[in-house]
Parts: structure tokens; sequence; C-alpha cells
């Protein structure tokens, strides 16, 4: 259901356009990290999410990196200092694996959501597992609240080595870094392409 403010409507007729093309064109759209979300939502509340997806990864048995799977192609730095590299990789890991096919093409999304991170969510039993969580923001206007229009979550290994120790780093102070980048609750975990225009 698409909710049109009074101004938008307004603005469709005044231009000679529909109301949802007024709405396309007036709409700002960021992407931003959970907790910049909440920061802009104040004391309005949290908005519900979707619930939580993590893409299966099916592999082969034996890991088939191409030697420059480790080089990396960019750095994000979270709100904590932790500087977490995106890799080159592979069809199973890093910007290969996730770029195409779940439609991350920006390298401004990952750093913007890692960027805006204090506390990325972590589990005992897999402690250098880090997630992020981000999502495609509608900033609404003065009548309208900010709305979540994709919820995107980014997968790290912050270790020398993955946890299936399959891959690993020559210089164990180096971190493996973004496995996966996905947007969640949508059908093969595929952003749309809004996500990579902000």
């Amino acid at each position: 259901m698409l909710r049109l403010s009074a101004f938008a409507v307004t603005t469709a007729l005044v231009l000679g356009s529909t109301p949802a093309q007024a709405m396309d064109e007036l709409e700002e759209l960021t992407v931003m990290s959970n907790e910049q979300y909440e920061e802009m939502l104040g004391s309005r509340g949290r908005a519900a999410a979707p619930p939580l997806a993590t893409p299966r990864i099916e592999s082969p048995a034996t890991a088939s990196a191409a030697p420059g799977w480790a080089t990396v192609k960019f750095n994000s730095t979270d709100r904590r200092g932790k500087v977490v590299p995106t890799r080159v990789g592979n069809n199973e890991l890093g910007w290969k694996h996730f770029s195409s096919p779940h439609n991350i093409t920006n390298p401004d999304v990952v750093k913007k959501i890692i960027g805006g991170t204090s506390n990325p969510t972590t589990s005992r039993d897999k402690p250098h597992r880090l997630v992020y969580d981000g999502a495609l923001v509608a900033k609404g206007g003065l009548l309208d609240p900010p709305r979540k229009i994709a919820n995107i979550r980014i997968i790290v290994q912050y270790h020398w080595q993955t946890a299936d120790n399959r891959y690993s780093l020559s210089d164990r102070n180096a971190k493996i870094g973004v496995i996966t980048a996905y947007c969640r609750s949508v059908p093969r975990n595929r952003c749309p392409d809004k996500v990579n225009q902000t």
C-alpha cells in the first residue's frame, strides 16, 4: 500500500504527473546502519524489522580460490575503529560472491553500514563473526516519518582465517573481512536497484 502525503498529491497535480511518480521524484533515499536509523527516529520508537534470514552458501568440498581472492578492494571502519576489509574474493566470499548475485554493486553501501555501526552483533559460538545490519531508508518529509525500504545485512569474519578453516591469510594480524552482504526477506536475498543509487 502506497502512502502519499498531501504535498506529493498536490505536487503531482501541479506538475501533471501521477502521485506515484511525484513520490519517486521527491523521496530522498539513503543507506545507513540500523544504529543511525534508530538515532534518526529518536523518540518515535523502533520500527519492526523483517525476520532474520541468512542465505545458505553451498560450496564445493575444496576451496577454489584464485590467487587474487585475498586482494583488498576497499576498507571500511566502524564507529569503534575496527577496520574491515572487503576483499576481491571469489564465488564463495568477498566482493565477487555478493556484488552481482545480491545486487550490491556500490562500495558505499558497505562503507555506510559498517561506518555507522558501533556494536556489530556477535555470538559466543562464533566470536570472530560480526554482523552489521543496515537499511535503505526513505528519509520522509515533514509529515512522514523515515521508513525502511530494504534491510541489508553484512557478515564479516574478523579473523585471519575463515570459520571452516578453508581460507586463511599469511599475515595473522590481517582480517578476512566481508564474507557476504545481502538484503533480507526478499527473493534470492537480492537488493533493489535503488540501494546502489544512494
